[in-house]
């Protein structure tokens, strides 16, 4: 799900107190403009590049008259926007554009299927959508007995649950997916984890008994009693896609936060006086954007100022 609305106003807070704030799943290309989100940093690229990729995949593949449909918000609109910028220098027609708003009814996917449907002669439509918003439009294709050729940017990405139950209709859809690579030391650490050992998480609970249909609770007599020996393992778990993106957004800011207090407290492993009173805009522009480094296993070498986010 896309937090690209609530992270600009997150960033927007922050600003007024000089807080700088990293963000690992928001590409709006919004959040660019440095002279309103100057502050803001972030662990994937904006928006633009997913925009490019996909209107090379239609031109790599012929397909120059298409339909496109986007969520309501910035990540949609500015999204598809930035699509059918490029889409026009690559002499890419747009049949129709549709959006879908966040307190659509089923109703509203249907009928943007049907307006769809209007435009036969585009059958490939290109996705700028959150999650849910893909998972009821392909929901929608399935009750009119409909397919299309589905391009669709990471808000579908790699989400095998956006097709469940529809898979029919989705058959053949090109999805795009922010390149990262499994970190495998948060795999043991997650699997390891269980009610009776992780109290420090309060959803925690929750969460393991939506995955595992039972209750924790002995009074909840609706879902079985959990057994004590259920446990996440490589047959009922995959790895969330941005996990990498998390990581490499903690490290960063701990890395600039080591690098500040080695340069303005030398003698000591502890805080100084220099950084009782944090500068947030000195950590921001001269410690975090400069920071890169290898990890493990996330291999981060990118230095945020090469694309000033």
């Amino acid at each position: 799900m896309k937090k690209d609305t609530f992270n600009n106003k997150v960033a927007n807070l922050l600003r007024l107190f000089q807080i700088p704030q990293i963000s690992y799943a928001s590409t709006s290309a919004k959040l660019s403009d440095k002279s309103r989100y100057d502050y803001f940093a972030r662990t994937v690229p904006p928006d633009f590049y997913q925009a490019k990729a996909m209107a090379e995949i239609l031109r790599f593949f012929n397909w120059t008259y298409v339909s496109t449909v986007a969520s309501e918000g910035d990540y949609g609109e500015t999204g598809i926007e930035a699509f059918e910028q490029e889409a026009r220098m690559r002499n890419i027609c747009i049949a129709t554009s549709e959006k879908v708003g966040r307190s659509n009814i089923r109703k509203s996917y249907d009928s943007v299927i049907r307006e769809l449907l209007q435009k036969p002669n585009a059958r490939v439509v290109v996705l700028f959508m959150r999650s849910d918003d893909s998972r009821e439009l392909i929901a929608a294709a399935s009750r009119a007995n409909t397919s299309f050729t589905w391009v669709a940017s990471d808000g579908w990405g790699a989400q095998e649950s956006i097709v469940k139950g529809s898979e029919h209709v989705a058959y053949g859809a090109i999805t795009l997916e922010l390149a990262s690579q499994p970190v495998r030391q948060f795999d043991r650490y997650f699997q390891s984890l269980n009610p009776y050992n992780n109290h420090r998480n309060p959803w925690f609970r929750d969460f393991w008994e939506q995955k595992f249909q039972c209750s924790l609770q002995t009074k909840r007599n609706h879902r079985r009693p959990c057994d004590k020996h259920l446990a996440i393992d490589n047959s009922n778990y995959e790895q969330e896609s941005k996990i990498m993106f998390v990581v490499n957004a903690v490290y960063a800011m701990a890395h600039a936060l080591h690098k500040m207090q080695r340069t303005l407290c030398p003698n000591t492993t502890k805080l100084c006086d220099a950084m009782k009173i944090l500068d947030g805009k000195k950590l921001y522009k001269d410690y975090l954007l400069k920071i890169n480094f290898t990890g493990d296993e996330t291999l981060w070498e990118l230095e945020y100022k090469q694309i000033e986010d």
